[in-house]
């Protein structure tokens, strides 16, 4: 048995880790994009979850904070990451780098 799961189920499983890390999240659906990769800690109004709170993400529907930030640092931000230990960059979620300006919109409109 110790060898199935060493020859048979062990591969299957890095392949399928390979994939989703490699495989671009909805590409084009900004939306989704935004659900699959940034709600869990940025929250669906982007004010941040109860997680992404203890993490430190900033309340994207504060004015203050849209206008401390040009789309340029977001960009940098979203595209090489930040200082905070926590973040991710999107292209390490499978994020296409043509999805990262139409995702600034997105997290400009939370502060209308």
């Amino acid at each position: 048995m110790k060898k199935v799961i060493t020859y048979g189920v062990a591969p299957i499983a890095a392949v399928f880790g390979l994939f989703l890390t490699v495989a671009p999240v909805n590409a084009g659906d900004i939306n989704k994009v935004y659900k699959d990769t940034c709600e869990l800690c940025h929250g669906v109004d982007g004010k941040g979850s109860e997680a992404g709170k203890g993490f430190g993400v900033p309340d994207f529907s504060s004015a203050d904070y849209q206008k401390s930030r040009t789309d340029a640092q977001m960009k940098e931000s979203m595209t090489n990451g930040t200082k905070n230990p926590n973040y991710v960059k999107l292209s390490d979620l499978g994020v296409d780098a043509a999805d990262v300006d139409p995702l600034i919109k997105k997290v400009r409109e939370f502060s209308k």
